[in-house]
């Protein structure tokens, strides 16, 4: 496992201070490989898992409609992502998004995702509950949003010329800001289904990731306005990965800093 600086240390390489090297580099690596395989089984499914027919994304546009469409935006606004959005900017209860997650077809959609995740997760992190584990993960958001990995070009070769994917599939780092708030709001559906059980702590991990890759793409990248105590120096990132380990113990906590950062993002305050 790594040691609780080495998130940090890649971002000290990005500010221009040292190279990654060593233990840096095996961790970048093996970070972009959760986040190629992850890929692979969604927005990429047509390069990597034809076999799925997009059932893990959007769909292919014909026999399969997609299992994400049930919940997330794409040509029209799901009900769920209607009420997450106006539970996230405080305009309404939590419990109309609980009762929205609820509807038998949007709950089994986001349950075969949230068991494809899972799978994934365990085969590149392991136990979820592990301290060191949670420090790994934290890590890899952190240089995710910082698009501090190294770059894919062996994925970006797949893709031909005239395919808009493959300027984005070359690096493994967030493209579409939105999409920081389609993973939070999926993992709080599962959570509206679930509440606490056996893998809950993997659910708490992954929205604390999202507070910390999130904020460190809008400081890093300027992709939206962030909080204006961070900055993109060595003390932000140091202080993301902390309460990233914070959040990752604290469901609620976690949720609220992301639902706090989709109003910043949203109105250029927090409320």
């Amino acid at each position: 496992m790594l040691s609780a600086v080495s998130g940090v240390a890649m971002v000290k390489r990005e500010a221009g201070l040292k190279p990654a090297m060593g233990v840096l580099v095996e961790a970048a690596n093996r970070y972009a490989a959760w986040f190629h395989e992850l890929d692979a089984w969604t927005q990429y499914w047509d390069i990597f898992h034809p076999e799925t027919a997009g059932r893990y994304h959007f769909g292919n546009g014909t026999t399969e409609p997609g299992l994400l469409r049930r919940f997330l935006r794409r040509e029209q606004r799901p009900p769920i992502f209607n009420a997450w959005v106006r539970m996230a900017l405080s305009l309404d209860t939590r419990e109309k998004f609980v009762e929205e997650a609820r509807v038998p077809e949007v709950a089994a959609a986001v349950l075969e995702v949230d068991r494809l995740v899972s799978r994934l997760f365990k085969a590149h992190f392991g136990d979820a509950s592990d301290p060191r584990v949670q420090e790994d993960y934290i890590n890899a958001m952190l240089c995710f949003g910082c698009d501090m990995l190294p770059p894919a070009m062996e994925r970006a070769a797949r893709f031909s010329d005239d395919d808009p994917r493959k300027k984005a599939a070359g690096r493994y780092t967030m493209e579409i800001d939105l999409v920081w708030f389609s993973c939070a709001l999926h993992l709080e559906a599962v959570h509206a289904i679930y509440g606490v059980d056996e893998e809950h702590a993997r659910r708490s991990l992954m929205l604390a990731g999202i507070a910390v890759g999130c904020s460190a793409d809008f400081v890093w990248r300027g992709h939206r306005q962030s909080r204006p105590e961070y900055s993109r120096d060595f003390q932000t990132a140091y202080l993301l990965r902390n309460m990233g380990t914070e959040w990752a113990a604290n469901f609620g906590a976690a949720c609220r800093e992301v639902h706090a950062l989709f109003r910043i993002r949203e109105w250029g305050r927090e409320g």
